[in-house]
């Protein structure tokens, strides 16, 4: 065991937060052993016998056509998520050590009724068949997960599941009998002892929505307090959550669509209970919005920051529609059936002006979240993330990743970073959160933020010296970070980029007390091939509408330079859970003695580069020279744009 590693990796968690993770496992381990009866009064404080069901709650959801009989269940069915399908034998085994975890919440989340319930508006009824697989679903999971018994009765599984029986219970209203009404209040009132306040973020987020909108499924005082408690916890855990610009604190564009469309059912499901919105939650709710539509790309989809991918989340137009128009917002007309149904229930009108999706064409400076997106109007989205790598209290979805940037061309990904493919510990997790799988610069080998396990950070790079603003035709970020800083290394990393009408420019400012190596790599979206043009130094890679050519500036005879296709590689592309394309990479590798180093790439688009790279040592400065010229000014542990 590595106590130094384990000592950095909670030093920063709240001790609170740490005793509570204490509670959780000794009631986890402890608590399904336990007879029945007495883990009843532990785990649920004896709670009073199921109350009635409020009336006209979630009518809206109701289908006008229901079938009456149900069919006996089948010998097998077959489950498919995060893009793994198992078939399982009825009953259902809920629980089992040949599934991965995730693989395993998501059997419990019930998610799919979502889809059942969808298709269902979208057809104008819903399907015998998918009516009585829902019920034995139901029944089978009541009758083989006995109270506190994991991972049915986490918090998490649980939190989804209150919200999902809710719909479907509401929807279709035959399924509301009395044994799955008492499991949903028995979940309600198990939830509402059993807040992750060990694990905070979105997961805490998801206990709150589903002790909202099922403490609001009944009628009665224990049910409206509970709904009243975690209303103010709701406000008060927003505070914490949303910063200034919007964004979620735990930084993965994922999460923050999970967390806004949460919120967003909530405020739904109150304003159909008659329920006044205070503005505690309004407010950040709009930030939200606005955030997730300023993160937007040209193709429709968003950077891959953190633990992200496009198939955990709805579709960040399909959310940013609901919402908009739950707030009364002009919108898009791209609204799933479910949410038209959850806005008719919440008595929003939608807006009488429908507006076409427009992606945003100004750059978006995200300050307070550490993310920016340079746009020009050429079609041009350069991102360039010198964020924090997470909370210092919540680092399970963070990556090695400060100063990494992503390019796209007209909506076409060029070059990305990696994406997330699984959360199980392994090499494949530890690959996807390392610096080596982002497109910045790794020192020694090492890794910024000391990253282990499946979730754990310990030492965690922090970025500084954060700047940004024009210059002539130009955009510029600029930003360093002390993920390198500890002894013996010392090292320091400093990052420039900038866009203008057809160029890119990255430059990288390397400084260490103790020789060393240092690997900068460039990852480039799957089907993408450059091609070394020895006459003129120049790497070209044929793109769809144009062609991007990249020389590499500033290096030594020291320094190798190399393209490694998807064949050789080991790089791989994972916009979903589950899936991972090879691609290739473009790698500088070099020794870094402690004088520094100092180069650059540089991109353009159709046309070939002519340029003159100049370095004046004693006066402390750079010149780019491609037509005009650019000139950086170097201070102490600094690099700025000065003429």
């Amino acid at each position: 065991m590595n106590l130094g590693r384990w000592w950095r990796t909670i030093r920063d968690i709240p001790p609170r937060q740490l005793a509570a993770r204490v509670q959780f496992e000794i009631k986890a381990r402890s608590l399904p052993h336990l007879p029945l009866s007495l883990r009843r009064s532990l785990a649920l404080g004896n709670p009073i016998p199921t109350p009635p069901l409020r009336q006209g709650y979630l009518k809206a959801l109701e289908f006008p056509k229901i079938p009456q009989h149900f069919a006996p269940p089948e010998a097998t069915y077959t489950f498919t998520f995060l893009n793994q399908s198992r078939q399982l034998a009825f009953p259902i085994p809920w629980n089992s050590p040949d599934y991965p975890r995730l693989w395993q919440f998501n059997l419990h989340y019930f998610d799919w009724v979502r889809e059942v319930l969808t298709r269902g508006y979208q057809q104008g009824q819903v399907d015998g068949a998918s009516l009585s697989q829902l019920k034995h679903f139901i029944d089978n999971w009541i009758a083989a997960n006995p109270l506190c018994s994991f991972d049915g009765w986490h918090p998490y599984t649980t939190s989804l599941r209150i919200v999902n029986w809710t719909f479907a219970t509401r929807a279709i209203p035959t399924l509301a009998k009395p044994e799955i009404i008492t499991s949903v209040w028995f979940q309600v009132n198990y939830l509402h002892r059993h807040k992750e306040y060990f694990a905070g973020g979105n997961h805490l987020l998801e206990n709150l929505r589903g002790l909202i909108i099922g403490g609001l499924n009944f009628d009665c005082p224990k049910a409206e307090s509970i709904v009243r408690l975690t209303l103010d916890q709701l406000a008060q855990q927003l505070a914490i959550q949303i910063l200034p610009d919007g964004g979620h604190y735990e930084r993965s564009p994922m999460y923050h669509l999970i967390v806004l469309n949460l919120v967003a059912e909530t405020v739904a499901c109150l304003q159909n209970a008659g329920w006044s919105i205070p503005d505690t939650i309004n407010e950040p709710l709009h930030r939200m919005l606005q955030f997730a539509e300023t993160i937007r790309l040209s193709s429709g989809l968003f950077p891959l920051w953190n633990d992200a991918a496009y198939d955990i989340a709805n579709p960040l137009d399909e959310v940013v529609s609901w919402v908009r128009q739950l707030l009364a917002q002009p919108s898009t007309d791209a609204t799933d059936a479910l949410h038209e149904r959850l806005l008719q229930a919440s008595g929003t009108c939608q807006a009488a002006s429908i507006l076409t999706q427009t992606s945003v064409t100004t750059s978006s400076l995200l300050t307070d979240s550490g993310y920016y997106i340079l746009r020009n109007a050429t079609g041009i989205e350069l991102t360039f993330d010198c964020a924090p790598p997470c909370p210092s209290e919540l680092p399970p979805h963070a990556h090695a990743d400060c100063l990494t940037i992503d390019l796209y061309c007209k909506g076409q990904p060029v070059i990305v970073d990696t994406g997330t493919s699984e959360y199980s510990s392994g090499t494949i997790r530890s690959y996807e959160r390392s610096t080596l799988a982002h497109n910045t610069v790794a020192i020694a080998n090492q890794n910024q933020s000391e990253i282990w396990g499946s979730f754990r950070v310990g030492r965690k790079a922090q970025p500084n010296n954060v700047q940004s603003g024009t210059f002539q035709e130009w955009q510029w970020v600029s930003a360093a970070h002390n993920g390198y800083a500890n002894p013996p290394l010392k090292a320091w990393h400093q990052r420039w980029v900038g866009l203008e009408t057809k160029a890119i420019v990255i430059l990288d400012r390397l400084e260490t007390a103790l020789a060393t190596e240092y690997t900068s790599r460039l990852h480039f979206a799957p089907g993408l091939h450059l091609i070394y043009e020895p006459e003129t130094q120049v790497y070209a890679c044929e793109l769809k509408t144009t062609c991007l050519y990249i020389q590499c500036l500033g290096l030594t005879a020291d320094d190798e330079v190399k393209w490694l296709d998807a064949d050789t590689s080991e790089s791989w592309y994972a916009p979903e859970f589950g899936r991972r394309y090879p691609r290739g990479y473009l790698q500088i590798k070099g020794s870094l003695l402690p004088k520094g180093k100092i180069f650059c790439l540089v991109l353009t688009l159709d046309s070939r580069p002519k340029m003159t790279w100049t370095w004046h040592n004693q006066q402390g400065k750079l010149q780019f020279e491609n037509g005009e010229i650019l000139t950086w000014h170097f201070q102490p542990r600094n690099l700025v744009v000065l003429e």
